[in-house]
């Protein structure tokens, strides 16, 4: 046979959904474009790859929500307040507030209830393969599943992909990373049972931030019993009485983009994993007997493409608390930009540059309406990771709170316009503004 590097390939692809707004990728912000966009009246398909919704609040097993509330307001109100009202509900028949902590149990089964209820179209292991795009428009996304390929028609369709797939698949152009190209690194996030809690938080021995935790990662790191000098060291949180989800530990130079450089690093990172749970055993109060029991089936990404839009969140806007005429709402988290290098000074550097640029309570900045609309497509609307923003103001509005203002959003816009049978740029702000929840109290 003769070897080639490439192969012809082409199938009568069936058509086999017709909706209003197809929402790609099931994560935070893609359950709340779909769960928003739906009880807005529209006829909603949410698509997602794996077997779960919540992408990395769930698959990844991230260990907390960052901060949701600033100054005695919700930021995430309206979607975002209902995931954190129905999580306190759920803790309470348990009898462990774990709100803050996030059981990953509890979080994925309510956002398939609100989806539920919307009456959303939900189909998980399917992956999108290509789209059919004419002049900026998305005709169909196409999509590989085990029943074989399919294809989806919508009016519109929102990137909640993370990665931004379905828009540079459409032809948008995007940046990744720093400008020599290094990324923050991943993470796979392991689970633990058996900690004697009470213990733990009384040893005083929890992450970066305090005195202990460094001085026992590095003996270790001397002595070679971890393997990898990895001074940003996070920790674990609490989900009940005895279970603890950690965020360690780090992996670097991971190409979201690229599915040999994933498996990779998650098989990288289980590896460290080995060696961190023997270093808790014998070093952390209240782990003797504690063991990881699981870990994230996806591999935790903090960094990939950012989708370039009509409008783009800077660095200057952060720093200058910006605010926006056409706002879909405030966020105000610092810039988490996790250090692209192992090693004592990157840890040191990144703690002094994020306490600097903390914001006080009150203090939030803008997210302009345009930063989810895709420069050069027409009837696409991009919410969560992907959205537009440089580097910086990226490692804020990444994280699961943000998510949920920009996938809320989204999918309100998206029904708007399919309803009204004009694209998500020729929306008169005004109106999607009257049906935007904004900020209100809260008191966790």
């Amino acid at each position: 046979m003769k070897d080639c590097k490439n192969i012809p390939f082409s199938c009568d692809i069936p058509v086999r959904y017709r909706v209003d707004v197809c929402v790609v990728g099931a994560g935070p912000a893609g359950c709340a474009a779909a769960t928003c966009a739906a009880e807005q009246g529209a006829k909603v398909m949410l698509i997602e790859s794996t077997a779960m919704s919540g992408g990395m609040s769930t698959a990844a097993r991230v260990p907390m929500f960052m901060p949701f509330a600033t100054g005695g307001k919700l930021l995430c109100e309206g979607y975002g307040r209902r995931i954190l009202s129905g999580l306190k509900d759920m803790s309470a028949e348990i009898g462990y507030d774990c709100v803050d902590g996030i059981n990953a149990e509890h979080l994925r089964f309510l956002y398939e209830e609100l989806l539920r209820s919307a009456g959303v179209k939900l189909l998980y292991y399917s992956t999108l393969a290509a789209t059919v795009t004419e002049s900026g428009t998305i005709r169909q996304a196409v999509f590989t599943a085990p029943s074989g390929f399919f294809a989806v028609e919508a009016k519109i369709f929102i990137d909640a992909t993370g990665d931004g797939t379905l828009a540079v698949r459409s032809g948008a152009r995007y940046e990744s990373g720093a400008e020599n190209g290094e990324v923050m690194p991943s993470t796979l996030c392991p689970v633990w049972a058996g900690v004697d809690v009470e213990t733990y938080l009384a040893g005083g021995c929890y992450s970066h931030n305090d005195e202990k935790m460094p001085e026992l990662l590095e003996a270790a790191f001397r002595s070679g019993e971890l393997p990898q000098e990895d001074y940003h060291h996070t920790g674990v949180f609490s989900i009940s009485p005895n279970i603890m989800v950690g965020n360690i530990s780090h992996v670097f130079d991971i190409n979201a983009a690229d599915e040999e450089s994933l498996t990779a690093g998650i098989c990288k990172n289980r590896k460290l994993l080995r060696a961190y749970e023997k270093f808790y055993r014998r070093h952390i109060p209240g782990f003797s007997k504690a063991e990881i029991v699981g870990s994230g089936s996806i591999l935790g990404v903090r960094e990939s493409r950012r989708i370039i839009g009509d409008y783009q969140l800077t660095k200057e806007d952060y720093r200058a608390r910006k605010h926006f005429e056409d706002e879909i709402g405030e966020y105000n988290f610092p810039a988490d930009l996790h250090p692209p290098r192992p090693g004592k000074q990157e840890i040191l550097e990144h703690k002094r540059i994020f306490r600097k640029e903390g914001y006080a309570p009150g203090e939030t900045y803008g997210i302009p309406y345009r930063v989810m609309l895709p420069k050069n497509l027409n009837n696409v609307l991009t919410c969560g990771r992907c959205v537009s923003a440089d580097r910086y103001v990226h490692a804020s509005i990444r994280v699961i709170p943000a998510c949920y203002i920009t996938g809320q959003a989204a999918g309100i816009a998206a029904a708007l316009a399919s309803d009204r049978g004009i694209l998500p740029r020729e929306l008169p702000f005004d109106d999607l503004r009257a049906r935007i929840p904004f900020p209100g109290p809260w008191q966790n």
